[in-house]
């Protein structure tokens, strides 16, 4: 590995992901996961509840606030540091791909929704690229000789810890090794035939492999969903509860979108892959015979996402990064040939001047129009108000006075996490005698007899009231 080629690609990734990481207010679910993982550490509990994923952001991000303090730039470093491994890895493919690694790592540091989630805290990216370290450990592994076995033994330990981070991380890392299984078991059989059932006869190498790799995952598995072994039913919620929870959010048509949801995304913010992708097929039809089991695998990552992702209910932005990731791969493999290729110079400069567009595009959502409630990738983004909004309460309690903030179904967040330094009560229903109230828009007759000092748009279209010198209530 060139060791200046890749401490460059490391120095653009972290500087992208870095810069001004703490200018865009903490969103809703941002503000859910970096509270509870404050709280985990000043409280040291914890308990998996699969409607708010995986335990390792938390102790993770909880482990970040003890070292470094707790703040919007600390809390988004999880996903900072994800984007270093992946880009690492993804180097690597280089021994395969060739040049064509460079149009890979284009697009997983400056893909538009990939960089964007890379610089929020959500567990979608450690998902990810702890799913490139683990495609990477497989195909080392299958082309490191059987006498090799200590080579052999490394790739499944490292694969089998970035497999557990997966599982720890978000449910969909289901999708991901049922893809990665269900594609080695498919080409197995469509290349051996029944001989390949004889390649699963117990050995002493595939017995000591079997043994490392389930402890290296239950190590990290067991004592995170089990908060410390002090919660001993988080291991069953963490399996059958968390499958059990998603299916039911499936049948409820949780966050449904109409067909065409990941299509308008696609075809908006992540257009480049999309367009090379189109542009591979026919390249990779034409040498379908002749391709390497990691170009099919590419094909394969390619169809099954896409399947399986139009199927689910549950659509959101930030999945696109998992629709983006299987096109970068697969326009990388099919393309490496002719993007360097010296007559292939029109085509070439094609793809520059395409290049240079999603780059400008990328940049501009993530660092100028990040509060846009019009951007799709965007969803529902928190506004600057909310901060204004915590800073007047901050305020007031520095002035000894007391507030309640009532809501009747508990939609007061990001509030959660910029109060998080101050007393105050959150309530579904009004009682006592407070200085000051802050409620939603919708409950202002309620305090028809109180004065208004400000009203704040935490969301697009949802505001937020601080009502003060009440009469009566």
């Amino acid at each position: 590995m060139d060791k200046k080629t890749i401490l460059i690609l490391l120095a653009i990734t972290l500087l992208t992901r870095i810069i001004f990481l703490d200018a865009r207010p903490m969103d809703h679910d941002e503000s859910v996961h970096a509270y509870l993982s404050y709280d985990l550490l000043k409280n040291q509990r914890y308990s998996y509840d699969p409607a708010y994923h995986g335990p390792f952001l938390y102790f993770f991000t909880a482990g970040v606030f003890y070292i470094f303090g707790d703040s919007n730039f600390t809390a988004r470093l999880l996903p900072v540091f994800f984007s270093l491994i992946g880009i690492f890895f993804a180097y690597k493919f280089k021994r395969w791909l060739g040049d064509g690694v460079y149009l890979l790592l284009f697009f997983l540091i400056f893909s538009t929704s990939i960089l964007y989630y890379s610089r929020y805290l959500r567990n979608d990216i450690p998902v990810l690229f702890s799913f490139i370290v683990v495609i990477y450990c497989y195909f080392r592994y299958i082309e490191t000789p059987t006498e090799r076995f200590k080579d052999r033994l490394k790739y499944i330990a490292c694969s089998s810890a970035f497999l557990s981070v997966m599982f720890t991380s978000k449910e969909n890392a289901y999708i991901y090794t049922f893809i990665l299984v269900s594609f080695i078991l498919l080409y197995g059989f469509s290349t051996q035939r029944v001989k390949y059932i004889k390649t699963f006869k117990p050995s002493k190498e595939s017995v000591v492999a079997s043994i490392v790799f389930l402890l290296v995952f239950f190590t990290i598995f067991i004592p995170l969903y089990t908060a410390g072994f002090s919660d001993m039913d988080g291991f069953r919620r963490a399996t059958i509860g968390g499958i059990e929870h998603w299916f039911s959010m499936h049948k409820q048509q949780d966050h449904a979108k109409h067909a065409l949801y990941y299509a308008g995304l696609l075809a908006k913010y992540e257009f480049l892959p999309l367009a090379l992708s189109i542009a591979s097929v026919p390249i990779f039809y034409k040498r379908l015979r002749d391709a390497e089991k990691m170009e099919l695998f590419f094909a394969y990552w390619v169809i099954t996402t896409l399947i399986i992702y139009q199927i689910l209910a549950h659509k959101v932005p930030w999945l696109l990064v998992h629709l983006t990731a299987p096109l970068a791969f697969f326009s990388s493999s099919n393309l490496k040939n002719l993007l360097f290729s010296w007559r292939n110079r029109g085509f070439r400069a094609g793809i520059v001047v395409l290049s240079v567009t999603y780059l400008i595009a990328s940049l501009h959502i993530t660092y100028i129009n990040y509060n846009d409630a019009d951007e799709w990738l965007i969803y529902i983004q928190v506004q600057p108000s909310a901060e204004v909004l915590a800073e007047k309460i901050i305020e007031r309690d520095k002035l000894g006075l007391h507030g309640l903030i009532f809501e009747p179904h508990n939609d007061y967040w990001p509030l959660p996490w910029y109060l998080r330094k101050i007393e105050i009560p959150y309530s579904t229903r009004l009682y006592g005698k407070f200085d000051y109230y802050v409620t939603s828009e919708i409950n202002a007759p309620v305090f028809k007899n109180c004065q208004l000092e400000g009203k704040y748009e935490i969301r697009p279209y949802y505001y937020m009231l601080l009502f003060e010198r009440c009469e009566k209530i």
